[in-house]
């Protein structure tokens, strides 16, 4: 039983329950503590260092992580911006579709559905889960989130970007 509550163990089940919290929630922070709690993990079974040094390896590891690979991360998964010289729209998703996951109403952010992964959105109209919008762009006051407006609203008149 006591290896159960040995501390390499105790720091994997952390860093599992981060991974799984980093899957309910989007920006790619959680997942470095995870990486932190694995390496602390890694510490505790290999080295012999007491709790204060494991803590220390988390935060420097955690830390590290976040400092060195989060850029490379969003790239990775949110795709380049302003790189490819193909336009604004592709890099910021504007003018593109996508599906509310969980609604959203102005002044109170939703969850939409986009290039396969989950992201905070924003909108001045409301919009409820199920309905379609239409991505204006990044959202200005909440990095890692995208400001949305209803799919059916103008859709006439925003064929083009508003952006050119």
């Amino acid at each position: 039983m006591d290896g159960l509550f040995s501390a390499h163990v105790l720091w994997f089940l952390a860093g599992m329950i981060l991974l799984l919290a980093e899957l309910l929630t989007p920006g790619f922070v959680l997942l470095f503590f995870a990486l932190g709690a694995f390496v602390a993990a890694l510490a505790a079974y290999t080295l012999p260092i007491g709790p204060g040094g494991q803590i220390a390896v988390f935060l420097i590891a955690s830390a590290a992580g976040l400092a060195l690979l989060r850029r490379m991360f969003l790239r990775v998964f949110r795709g380049r911006t302003r790189e490819s010289g193909a336009g604004d729209d592709l890099d910021s998703g504007a003018g593109r579709t996508a599906v509310v996951t969980r609604a959203i109403a102005p002044g109170h952010p939703g969850e939409i559905k986009f290039r396969g992964s989950f992201w905070r959105a924003h909108s001045r109209a409301a919009a409820p889960a199920g309905a379609s919008v239409v991505i204006v762009g990044p959202a200005e006051d909440d990095p890692g989130a995208y400001l949305v407006r209803p799919a059916d609203e103008n859709a006439a008149g925003n064929a083009v970007g508003d952006n050119a």
